[in-house]
């Protein structure tokens, strides 16, 4: 089963420089608004409304617009010549080790809190869809991923089946262009010092 792990371009700089994608609590200032501490994905083929960032400039991201109407539209295209690309990391399931969400003992232990169930009914309320969700308990090594971003509407293939500990000359170029690009977004929104 191939899943995706949904990002922004302001991350892409830290998880190639961390050499993994990090669970949730790792890379959060706010860790008390946290319920869980997992790298979640999902077997979704759009980007999660859940996951979007939100930018004033841009009320379809907003999370409770999306609860009045879930069929409000989210171009792309139009927040990332903003904030910069949409990314995806791809994997296997089963060759990752990632679990699926819906019927795993971690799920019976949140839903013990009233906040997570209001949260899961809110990501099904707006079609993320909590039954497409999967997740890592630990940092999500780059192994046999893939990686792609959103311009025109279409997700765009950069890497397929790479591994970060051996990647070709070829990999690692095109690894270092999307590094820059995430690392100057992080530059103009104040989330990296400049070296």
């Amino acid at each position: 089963m191939k899943v995706f792990h949904y990002t922004k371009c302001n991350r892409i700089y830290s998880i190639f420089e961390d050499g993994f994608i990090a669970t949730e609590m790792k890379r959060t200032l706010n860790t008390t608004s946290r319920k869980t501490d997992y790298v979640w994905l999902t077997e979704k083929n759009s980007y999660p409304k859940t996951a979007l960032p939100y930018f004033s400039a841009f009320p379809e991201t907003s999370l409770t617009l999306h609860q009045k109407n879930k069929n409000i539209f989210v171009d792309l295209d139009k927040i990332g010549k903003t904030i910069g690309y949409f990314y995806r990391f791809g994997f296997n399931a089963e060759k990752a080790n990632i679990k699926k969400w819906f019927n795993s003992p971690q799920r019976e232990i949140a839903r013990q809190n009233p906040q997570w169930i209001q949260m899961e009914s809110v990501a099904n309320k707006i079609g993320d869809d909590i039954r497409s969700f999967w997740f890592s308990e630990n940092d999500l090594q780059l192994i046999n991923f893939s990686l792609e971003y959103f311009e025109n509407g279409v997700w765009n293939y950069v890497l397929s089946d790479a591994t970060l500990s051996n990647l070709l000359t070829e990999q690692k170029e095109i690894i270092d262009k999307h590094k820059e690009i995430s690392y100057k977004k992080c530059i103009e929104f104040g989330l990296l010092p400049k070296q």
